[in-house]
């Protein structure tokens, strides 16, 4: 009997060839195909109960996935005992197990179903299967040498089957024959497939002939007995991988956190199967793909199971944070029309005042903590300030700039009840108005009975300001906001037929945990906006309404032009963990809610305990806000020394005003103090 060789990778395996080739003493190489060329990104349990789920949703009528699964085991278990009573081995064949299954589940051969289901398990196979690393230039040299080199496989998938595989992943070039087990319901198990070859192809069962593959017993002991050269690829972390991967569906099983980490594991692997995905050098490609990929990937699906269930006229997705969520959701398949609608809140809060401006309304512009009272709330509603002015110090304003922070002030309130103010305010609100309600009209806003939008958050000033100018019109229809994080912090009322979610967080739902968004606001906003300039008003052109955006020339829109480039890596990167998290999601079937304990863990790592790369690279980025004051926000200030631990007054004072509070200590070579921090804010919140 040949000699016991095992080889622990395909460097070795080639030496090893390169001396028996060039001695002419083999001639006949047979490669195992399955875990020794090709590697899944899940167990094959996973891809077959996969299948199932998607059987039981075509058969419908209360089919379980468990009952589909239930079904194939036993359609396989009696096809294989049959061919074990005709002789053969204990084998069976997909083209024969298909049509048994499906009419064991429906009590009648349904060849639709039959296609259906072949087609979805081979179209699942081609999204799970790898090839692994060092395989390529293995067999790229091997098909160098002029000696015969074919697969063989214990498979139950028929010949084509797996040939349309091997075609799939490129393979098929390097082999001139491929021989399955269930063709013949002969396998290697037995010796009788080696043999069957032998035969076909004429070879000498010695060791001219050499079979390398993962099985010890099939690939190695028994190839030996019948007298060929049995290799055994040991690849220790190819078992450790396939341990932890039965580890982690095992896990999945008790649900919580696990099935998300079930799902971003087996995503991870098939991005790393990818070289265009897995070696990318730009940072911030790769901040997309890991962290904005997943808590965006959440939502978009998050949004399209809520759109499923109900009956929706027309998607709007509101600019500029709603551009990448409109770029996300347009992969999809069922997808509800959509339109990408020029609306800011400025545009927006300038409309609301065709009625005059309240004291609610006011107050608006007073949450900027930078806010310059009077002077803030003309910058957020469009307001002629030299008009306003003279009477403001009527009612005792002699600085039109100063902050207002007692929002019941009596001189605010009085200016407010002056009618000569109102005068002022009302045409121009009104001008603003009737632009926008033709747009409005234009786009299909009004005249539909079910609309959506979707925009990244926070306050959804757009959706309340749109009811408060329009909600009067009887066409205005029934509006439901879907938002990354949405926290309500401005305004509880939204009126009637007015409703709105954080999909990612929602602040009413009085989770700490999701809150994590919240910290780091920004980042989230640069991954999603649109790279053109906001709307500040609109203009008839044509006979139609267009949007009129920020100038070029202003200074923070030239600050944000130089940081488009990095935007669109981020979005490049989130673009490529989308297109495979959906692979993924139709692999595993796992919801929205099921990941999202998952990825507010990796939200929590990103922005509580980010790295220096993170930090240094992050705060190169321009975040501009032009909602009461055209500025430039710091995302890069300055970082904190232990030193300034001594002064807690000023530390308070710069980590309550600091866009990315966890950011100031990368300074300091510890996590301990973004801990502390992270800890006193979830200790407030409880309170």
């Amino acid at each position: 009997m040949p000699e016991k060789i095992i080889m622990r990778d395909w460097k070795r395996v080639q030496q090893f060839l390169e001396a028996e080739i060039s001695s002419r003493s083999v001639t006949t190489v047979s490669l195992d195909v399955f875990d020794t060329l090709l590697a899944r990104i899940d167990t094959p349990e996973q891809v077959q109960r996969a299948v199932c789920r998607l059987l039981a949703d075509k058969v419908g009528a209360g089919c379980t996935a468990d009952q589909v699964w239930l079904a194939r085991q036993q359609a396989e278990r009696q096809l294989r005992e049959q061919a074990a009573a005709n002789g053969l081995d204990y084998e069976c064949r997909f083209s024969e197990l298909v049509p048994a299954w499906v009419e064991a589940l429906t009590d009648a051969v349904d060849d639709e179903l039959v296609e259906f289901v072949t087609a979805t398990e081979i179209e699942l196979e081609k999204q799970a299967l790898y090839v692994k690393s060092g395989v390529r230039e293995f067999l790229a040299w091997l098909s160098k040498q002029g000696i015969r080199v074919i697969a063989i496989s214990d498979m139950y998938l028929d010949g084509y089957l797996l040939d349309d595989l091997l075609v799939d992943k490129y393979l098929d070039q390097y082999f001139g024959h491929t021989f399955v087990s269930a063709d013949t319901g002969l396998c290697k198990y037995s010796g009788r497939l080696f043999k069957g070859v032998a035969e076909q192809l004429s070879l000498k069962l010695d060791d001219s002939w050499v079979h390398i593959g993962d099985n010890p017993v099939s690939d190695r002991r028994v190839a030996c007995e019948v007298g060929i050269q049995g290799v055994l690829l040991y690849e220790k972390d190819e078992l450790r991988r396939r341990e932890q991967q039965q580890l982690s569906v095992d896990m999945a099983a008790r649900g919580s956190v696990w099935k998300g980490q079930h799902f971003f594991s087996v995503l991870q692997q098939r991005m790393n199967s990818i070289d265009s995905i897995r070696d990318h050098d730009d940072f911030y490609f790769r901040y997309g793909r890991d962290v904005l990929g997943g808590a965006f990937s959440a939502f978009t699906l998050g949004l399209h199971e809520r759109l499923q269930k109900q009956s929706v006229d027309k998607l709007f997705f509101v600019a500029r944070d709603g551009f990448m969520f409109q770029q996300l959701y347009r992969q999809l398949d069922e997808a509800v029309e959509d339109e990408y609608i020029y609306l800011s809140r400025k545009v927006i809060t300038a409309a609301s005042t065709a009625n005059g401006l309240t004291q609610e309304q006011a107050q608006v512009a007073f949450y900027n903590p930078k806010q310059q009272g009077l002077r803030s709330v003309c910058k957020v509603y469009g307001l002629p300030e030299d008009d306003l002015m003279p009477l403001a110090t009527q009612h005792g304003f002699s600085d039109f700039s100063e902050p207002i922070h007692d929002w019941h002030d009596p001189r605010l309130l009085n200016f407010l009840a002056d009618d000569k103010v109102q005068a002022c305010i009302k045409p121009v609100g009104r001008k603003h108005r009737d632009l926008l309600e033709e747009y409005l009209e234009q786009v299909g806003f009004l005249g539909n009975d079910n609309v959506v939008l979707v925009d990244i958050g926070w306050n959804g000033t757009v959706q309340k300001f749109l009811k408060q100018a329009f909600g009067h019109r009887k066409d205005f229809p029934q509006v439901q906001g879907y938002y990354f994080a949405f926290v309500p912090k401005m305004y509880n009322d939204f009126g009637s037929k007015n409703f709105c979610e954080g999909i990612i967080h929602d602040s009413r739902r009085d989770n700490a945990c999701e809150r994590i968004p919240a910290e780091f606001e920004e980042i989230f906003e640069q991954g999603a906006r649109a790279q053109g300039a906001t709307t500040i008003a609109y203009q008839r052109v044509d006979g139609k309404v267009a949007p009129v955006f920020k100038s070029e020339q202003a200074a923070d829109r030239k600050a944000e032009v130089e940081c488009n480039s990095m935007v669109a890596a981020m979005q490049e990167g989130a673009m490529a963990h989308w297109k495979q998290f959906l692979l993924v999601q139709r692999l595993t079937g796992y919801s929205s809610q099921d990941l999202l304990p998952y990825v507010y863990g990796q939200l929590e790592r990103a922005i509580v305990y980010p790295t220096k790369e993170e930090t240094q690279m992050l705060t190169q980025l321009v975040h501009t806000e032009d909602f009461g004051d055209d500025h430039i926000l710091d995302l890069g200030q300055r970082t904190l020394s232990w030193g300034d631990l001594l002064k807690p007054l000023q530390l308070w004072q710069r980590l309550r005003l600091s866009a990315w509070r966890y950011a100031m200590f990368a300074g300091i070579p510890t996590g301990v103090a973004n801990f502390m921090v992270r800890m006193a804010y979830l200790h407030a919140v409880k309170k």
